[in-house]
């Protein structure tokens, strides 16, 4: 869906963030993922995504926010798997899940991906968290990747069989470098990794993108 151009995100209720705000409690959030999350391609930890998207939305928690990173470069839904009780033991109100771009060239098969990330979501939900995905990237790297369509397509099927908001990031990504004249590599210097001018962006468009499923006024 677009909106004068520009890419939608899904926006689907938060209900257990929503109800701790209403009920003046802190917030946790646990940022699960791979490069992205972890932030590799930033000139430093403030310009990541995570610290954008914290100093962006800590504001909005006046009870309190603890945000917690767990991206980790390179992984997989796989690894992203083997790592889920590290998940869990955060207590989190809310899990930004991020992934889908590394499995298109570890060989994973996409239907061993999409069980996987099915199999997570349905764990996190049984612990009572929310959960919102964040797309894949548009980057040199995946456009040469061959087995990158099908990963690329799944995540949102995956979002809408769980009733999850979804957060359309390659499609988004395509109109920032049209909007401000840039290139694909211009957005991810290195042809896979957003740099500090991504990161920005990114950050503060998630956070609106959840400010929008917490507050329930539609789109942004």
């Amino acid at each position: 869906m677009t909106t004068n151009g520009l890419p939608q995100a899904t926006v689907l209720p938060l209900p257990r963030v929503t109800a701790r705000l209403a009920a003046g409690e802190a917030v946790r959030i646990t940022l699960f993922g791979s490069s992205t999350t972890e932030g590799i391609g930033a000139s430093s930890p403030e310009h990541a995504y995570a610290a954008v998207l914290e100093r962006a939305l800590r504001p909005h928690f006046p009870h309190g926010l603890h945000i917690i990173n767990r991206g980790i470069g390179g992984n997989g839904a796989t690894e992203m798997h083997a790592r889920l009780a590290d998940v869990l033991a955060d207590r989190a109100d809310l899990v930004v899940w991020q992934g889908g771009t590394n499995d298109a060239w570890q060989g994973i098969a996409v239907e061993t991906f999409t069980s996987l990330t099915r199999q997570d979501i349905t764990t996190l939900h049984d612990a009572g968290a929310d959960v919102a995905m964040v797309g894949q990237q548009w980057c040199r790297m995946m456009d040469e990747c061959a087995a990158f369509p099908a990963y690329l397509a799944a995540v949102p099927v995956i979002a809408q069989a769980f009733g999850l908001p979804f957060f359309p990031r390659h499609d988004i990504m395509k109109h920032w470098c049209n909007a401000r004249g840039m290139t694909r590599d211009d957005m991810s210097p290195d042809g896979l990794h957003m740099g500090d001018v991504g990161y920005a962006l990114l950050g503060d468009a998630v956070a609106n993108w959840l400010l929008a499923c917490i507050d329930g006024d539609g789109p942004r």
